[in-house]
């Protein structure tokens, strides 16, 4: 899938930042470095991020979720609860979850 625009007001042009290029690379289907996985779990689920498998700027959006596998996180506050998300693998993602400390469990899924 590849951006598009989800509002009216958007820019004519999709925005051309180093954010948005890296995103592009991942729908592209390219192989990324540690260093390039960390920053789109941190892009997606940082601590200043919109915590979605969906990044938006600017009035277009980059959707995550059909290039990145779906990962299943338990935290030990919420026994028997999953919370889904969307990363290049199990590092980055526990990299980027602000409360990192309460994770008990991550499931491919």
């Amino acid at each position: 899938m590849q951006p598009y625009k989800f509002c009216d007001t958007a820019t004519e042009t999709k925005p051309d930042t180093a954010t948005t290029r890296l995103l592009e690379k991942v729908l592209g289907g390219s192989v990324l470095s540690r260093t390039e996985a960390d920053n789109v779990a941190e892009i997606l689920y940082g601590i200043f991020s919109p915590h979605s498998n969906t990044y938006r700027l600017l009035g277009w959006a980059w959707p995550m979720a059909c290039c990145l596998p779906r990962i299943l996180v338990g935290f030990g506050y919420e026994p028997g609860v999953f919370r889904t998300y969307y990363a290049p693998d199990k590092t980055s993602l526990r990299k980027a979850i602000t409360d990192r400390h309460r994770i008990l469990e991550m499931i491919y899924a």
